[in-house]
């Protein structure tokens, strides 16, 4: 049978060759996708841990190559995916509380193997997801995934994190794909990139060193991005308003 292409001017992410094979609308871009895809076929965990699943995009791939996934989404519509999938538990509510709980079960604790940050994509949000598992001691090899380390502000929140504490963390890199600019029209903004955080049993004996391959390409990219405007308003107008207080 001959494959079906879906060819869409606006959109920069088609064609995606597996499309038959990943029908489920799934906002990652290309390479994102090839990557994922790649990295689940050799890991083939037992058990995986999403954060954020929308459309369940993503989720497909992590149903198809583990024994079991935990989806955890703050939006109770998600569980209308429970239909696609056999192997995945729906968790619906803030990760903020659902993590700890799962992290605390011990058959968890023995198989989790991977984990999809893709969630709250604020500063806080970020790095409150990751500090749930830099407090976890893994058992077996444990790779961790987040979306969008090229938007600066999911980049700050990983980069915030406490990873040389953890000793558990013996690689981080927070461009292992590239992100994109100005994605289908989003105006001079930042999104995609996956950043790999490998941790594994055993205690690291070298430097944690956080890699950022593409740094030079974040930076410049940053200069013409939207999000520079952003900050940068931002800063003036709380400086204005500290100025204003201080002078009342």
């Amino acid at each position: 049978m001959q494959k079906k292409f879906f060819l869409a001017e606006s959109n920069i992410n088609y064609p995606f060759l597996l499309e038959d094979d990943y029908p489920l609308e799934w906002h990652m871009s290309r390479n994102e996708k090839y990557c994922f895809i790649s990295l689940l076929e050799k890991i083939k965990p037992n058990l995986a841990i999403e954060i954020g699943t929308y459309k369940g995009g993503s989720l497909q791939v992590l149903s198809r190559f583990s024994k079991k996934v935990y989806s955890i989404d703050i939006e109770p519509e998600v569980k209308r995916l429970s239909n696609y999938f056999n192997n995945v538990e729906f968790l619906t509510g803030n990760s903020e509380q659902l993590i700890p709980l799962l992290l605390a079960n011990k058959k968890v604790q023995s198989d989790l193997e991977f984990v999809l940050i893709d969630g709250d994509h604020s500063f806080t949000g970020v790095k409150k997801d990751i500090s749930h598992f830099l407090n976890f001691i893994p058992k077996k090899p444990l790779y961790i995934v987040f979306h969008d380390s090229f938007n600066p502000v999911c980049r700050r929140g990983i980069k915030a994190a406490s990873f040389q504490s953890c000793e558990y963390v013996h690689y981080v890199e927070l461009d292992y794909i590239s992100g994109v600019f100005n994605p289908n029209d989003l105006y001079r903004e930042m999104w995609g990139g996956l950043a790999l955080v490998i941790m594994l049993p055993y205690k690291r004996t070298k430097e944690l060193i956080v890699n950022e391959s593409q740094k030079k390409h974040f930076s410049l990219t940053y200069l013409h991005s939207v999000h520079l405007l952003k900050n940068n308003f931002l800063y003036l107008y709380l400086r204005k308003l500290k100025n204003y207080f201080l002078t009342k």
